[in-house]
């Protein structure tokens, strides 16, 4: 099989493996925070949580092989910033670069096609791969919070991706 990745239009059918990933309410909650009431969820929950005019979720596939997901979201009216969420790999595909690869391809979409200058998302603390996947490609920590996830104060860090070729561009021409 080629390792070749693309990101393509997330559909239902998608689900079931993309939630199969989540083996406990911890790694769940992880993934997807408060954002459904139980676990595990279903594959019609996943899709409530995509309505709206302002969410793109995406699957990433190797070959016919689904191995990774994320939405992108536009948290703004004006469509100024894309914020990333429910970020996840195969859990028998970590350690590959998957995750690295598919935050690239969305980092690329959303600034190529979409036409966004800023991106976002938020990562809890007590995730350290997914923090340190995070910032391998560019995103930074600008902020932190707490949250209550089933009855526990969890840490957030709130990151933003800094484009590093843009930035020595914009400096080189000032």
């Amino acid at each position: 099989m080629s390792d070749f990745m693309i990101l393509r239009p997330f559909n239902i059918n998608d689900a079931k493996a993309i939630l199969s990933w989540c083996k406990d309410k911890h790694t769940f909650r992880l993934w997807s925070a408060d954002r459904y009431k139980e676990y595990p969820a279903k594959p019609e929950e996943m899709m409530e949580q995509y309505e709206g005019d302002n969410m793109y979720p995406f699957t990433a596939v190797v070959g016919d092989e689904i191995v990774g997901h994320i939405l992108l979201r536009f948290p703004l009216e004006d469509k100024s910033v894309i914020r990333f969420g429910f970020v996840i790999v195969d859990d028998s595909k970590r350690g590959m670069g998957y995750g690295r690869r598919l935050l690239q391809l969305a980092i690329d979409h959303a600034c190529n096609q979409m036409g966004v200058k800023t991106i976002t998302l938020g990562v809890f603390a007590n995730n350290p791969s997914a923090l340190k996947c995070y910032q391998s490609v560019g995103f930074k920590i600008t902020g932190e919070d707490s949250y209550m996830i089933d009855g526990e104060k969890w840490k957030g860090y709130e990151m933003k991706y800094v484009n590093y070729i843009q930035k020595a561009l914009n400096e080189a021409f000032e």
